[in-house]
């Protein structure tokens, strides 16, 4: 499903630049329980990362960024705003982000917490296969750690 068959007025996605890094952060506080600071998002455009934001009028709706290094890519955020979930947001976001990936890309990475359900399941049923754990890797409530579970996606070439 495209972004524009979501049929969210106003809805357009963009290039996030330093002017919004502090929307970015705002979305992640709502998205996640361990959420990036504006400055983590700042640095990241700095390093060449590639930051988007999808927004509808002035709401910042979701966000992702991707680094890439050689024939690689790696999501290294996703976020959507509670208030959008469950209406395909992500699946939509990260089909236009990755058809917007230079052709020589021939993998993408990506981890995410075991713990998170519906973000492996969408990952599953984009084509990412199970790579393997990084035990202790994120932070977790209560000074604990949680797994992450890594992930890959070969592209066509």
């Amino acid at each position: 499903m495209s972004l524009s068959a979501l049929g969210i007025p106003g809805a357009h996605l963009i290039a996030a630049s330093e002017s919004d890094c502090a929307a970015l952060a705002l979305l992640a506080r709502r998205a996640h329980a361990h959420p990036w600071s504006e400055q983590q998002y700042r640095d990241s455009i700095a390093a060449g990362h590639h930051c988007w934001l999808l927004s509808a009028g002035e709401k910042a709706i979701a966000g992702c960024v991707i680094s890439t290094l050689f024939d690689e890519a790696e999501v290294l955020d996703v976020a959507v705003d509670p208030d959008w979930r469950r209406r395909g947001i992500a699946e939509s976001l990260l089909g236009e982000v990755f058809a917007q990936l230079p052709a020589d890309i021939g993998r993408v990475l990506l981890e995410a917490r075991a713990s998170n359900r519906a973000a492996l399941s969408l990952y599953r049923k984009l084509g990412f296969c199970e790579d393997g754990l990084r035990r202790n890797y994120y932070p977790a409530e209560g000074g604990a750690r949680e797994d992450a579970v890594l992930m890959s996606l070969l592209r066509p070439q």
